[in-house]
């Protein structure tokens, strides 16, 4: 998973986490886990989640013309973080 960091402004901070694309279908526990380990080790600084968004950047191709078929192999989510 990568990580890209933006100041949004006097203590705020937004993160976009992006996980890579391996090809087989996204462990959504695995992903936030990360993420929950990410968010524990920013508290330690003060810092804590004040909102989340996830977006679905690449999805698995249909299957023998089945369309809508598959699954997500890529996502990204945003945290907005705060220092108290």
């Amino acid at each position: 998973m990568t990580q890209t960091e933006f100041s949004a402004g006097p203590n705020q901070s937004i993160v976009v986490y992006l996980s890579p694309d391996t090809g087989v279908e996204i462990d959504p526990a695995a992903f936030y886990g990360a993420i929950a380990q990410d968010a524990e080790t920013r508290a330690a600084s003060g810092w804590r989640i004040v909102s989340t968004a996830a977006v679905p950047v690449r999805h698995a191709g249909s299957f023998l013309g089945r369309e809508g078929s598959g699954y997500e192999t890529k996502v990204s989510v945003a945290v907005v973080y705060a220092k108290a």
